[in-house]
């Protein structure tokens, strides 16, 4: 089951970037994680930062580590988010299932961070475990 929500993930995020733009994103590569195996590959050689592959790991974790119905609460942290945010107010609750949504359709920092305090208990926690 994981790595079926781990390939559909893949290929959505890739045809979610491919149509913010005319372009196709620069590059990809999906792999299979118990034999190393090539699966797709994109301009694979090209060096490029991460984009959203924290937030697509966050997505992962949330998944196999919460449940959709949890509570998640807006820390004044997640609240200071910049840029790209819901910019919910301190206090703010939401199901774990919605955050997701803003996470991944709409790439909210702020939903990221309020998703990483409520799996990890706080963001390095959260890093912890994504590690």
């Amino acid at each position: 089951m994981r790595k079926i929500a781990a390939l559909v993930l893949t290929v959505l995020t890739f045809f979610v970037l491919s149509t913010e733009s005319s372009a196709l994103p620069k590059g990809a590569v999906l792999i299979d994680s118990e034999n190393g195996r090539v699966l797709f590959e994109y301009n694979k050689d090209e060096k490029l930062p991460m984009a959203s592959t924290t937030k697509i790991m966050t997505c992962l974790l949330a998944l196999e580590c919460g449940t959709l119905s949890d509570t998640v609460t807006f820390s004044e942290h997640a609240c200071r988010m910049p840029r790209v945010h819901l910019g919910a107010p301190k206090g703010s609750s939401f199901t774990l299932e919605s955050l997701l949504y803003s996470l991944m359709l709409e790439s909210h920092n702020d939903s990221a961070v309020a998703i990483a305090e409520h799996i990890g208990g706080s963001v390095e926690g959260f890093a912890a475990m994504m590690n």
